[in-house]
């Protein structure tokens, strides 16, 4: 008896300290809620001040990814390759320049991460539309793209894909799609560099601190911009050395009047287009 009176008294002990573990995590959740709450409250404020709205569905509280190095990993490149044109041949056409070739199609890569692909045999062809059909044959390739509700298309710039690292757009990594009225024809454009080598262990500016460095560009070169429709983190690579690349985090800052793209280590304003 005296067992199962302990056993009792030991399982109420354990239940009551998990209601009390359950409310502090309750009031904590409850306490970071009317935080970012309060956060986005003013940020709105803030941009009102600068006659800005806050467009329907614009998230302002955002995290951002941390600045990574990519370098270009020959035999990563070989199997993408050919998983686009199955078994082919590779020759070094000197100058960081790779020329590939199969029955399937070429492919001329370059040190930079510039990329020609130009398609010739029945992968060519397209089934449902252009894009469907690019994505499918990129995606064999183990290229990652931007989901393409995400990236809106230009139709006076004609279709593009953009590439993506770990899920965020590099917006300078953008391939153009070529094609006739039955297949597809030319890719041609930057790619991202395949193997990450290095990465910061601090992330980049948070929302809430571009979009402070976001007003203050506003006010000084008097942007005429009144609808913030919303902001997104990407990177863009750079390439100082063939071969290897610096993504770095950027914010691209949508508004009523064009885009804004910010870097999100700097706090500049960067040209992407």
């Amino acid at each position: 008896m005296e067992t199962k009176k302990l056993e009792r008294i030991i399982i109420l002990i354990l239940a009551l300290l998990n209601l009390f573990l359950l409310l502090v995590v309750l009031a904590d959740w409850s306490q970071e809620r009317s935080s970012k709450s309060e956060t986005r409250r003013r940020l709105t404020l803030l941009l009102e001040a600068e006659g800005i709205r806050v467009g329907d569905g614009a998230e302002l509280l955002q995290s951002c990814p941390a600045q990574c190095t990519v370098v270009r990993d020959l035999e990563m490149e070989r199997r993408r390759v050919r998983g686009i044109l199955g078994e082919h041949s590779a020759e070094d056409l000197g100058g960081s320049i790779w020329f590939y070739a199969s029955s399937a199609g070429q492919m001329r890569i370059r040190g930079t991460g510039e990329m020609d692909l130009l398609l010739t045999g029945g992968g060519a062809y397209r089934g449902q539309s252009p894009e469907q059909t690019a994505r499918a044959l990129l995606a064999a390739g183990g290229i990652p793209l931007v989901e393409d509700s995400a990236w809106p298309q230009d139709p006076e710039a004609g279709l593009s894909l953009c590439c993506a690292w770990n899920g965020f757009p590099v917006y300078n990594a953008v391939l153009r799609v070529d094609y006739s009225r039955d297949k597809l024809d030319l890719l041609t454009g930057t790619v991202v560099f395949n193997r990450e080598t290095a990465l910061d262990a601090q992330a980049g500016m948070d929302s809430v601190s571009v979009l402070t460095r976001f007003l203050d560009l506003v006010r000084r070169e008097e942007l005429p911009c009144s609808v913030l429709l919303g902001i997104s983190p990407g990177y863009y690579q750079s390439v100082a050395v063939s071969g290897e690349g610096v993504l770095t985090p950027v914010w691209r800052i949508h508004t009523d009047s064009g885009d804004y793209d910010i870097n999100a280590v700097t706090g500049r304003p960067e040209n992407l287009s």
